[in-house]
């Protein structure tokens, strides 16, 4: 009588790599990936507090609370909105700490329904392969 099978090894390792890890992957990330990027009021003071000359400030304040999907983006429309290259290179990592996020709203339904897409498509691609229902 043995304790572990090799069919126990094998549905435990595709438990965890078809089930397990794609859900913990899912819910790490989805939440990030929804969200919209701003530059606030209180981030331009904060940049202001923190030593950024005027001429930095000034062109960012036409980005305030405009919603950018992705970060990188927010980022690449602030580089095109300073003048000098220099000065953004110095100060981008003040810039990007003062960007703040907002979360869309009803995100964790968005993650559900994501979540129950993967294990249909998990579910049918596996009855396909294994028939008899044994894995």
């Amino acid at each position: 009588m043995e304790i572990i099978t090799w069919g126990d090894i094998r549905r435990g390792t595709l438990a965890i790599v078809l089930v397990i890890v794609p859900t913990v992957l899912l819910g790490t990330y989805m939440g990030p990936v929804l969200k919209s990027y701003q530059i606030t009021g209180p981030g331009l003071w904060e940049l202001k507090r923190k030593g950024a000359p005027d001429t930095l400030i000034e062109p960012l304040h036409e980005l305030r609370l405009k919603p950018f999907f992705f970060k990188f983006r927010l980022m690449s429309e602030v580089e095109s909105r300073i003048s000098n290259e220099d000065l953004f290179k110095k100060y981008e990592k003040k810039i990007e700490r003062q960007i703040s996020g907002i979360a869309m709203p009803a995100v964790e339904y968005i993650f559900l329904t994501v979540l129950a897409a993967y294990y249909w498509i998990l579910w049918f691609v596996t009855r396909r392969w294994f028939p008899d229902g044994k894995v």
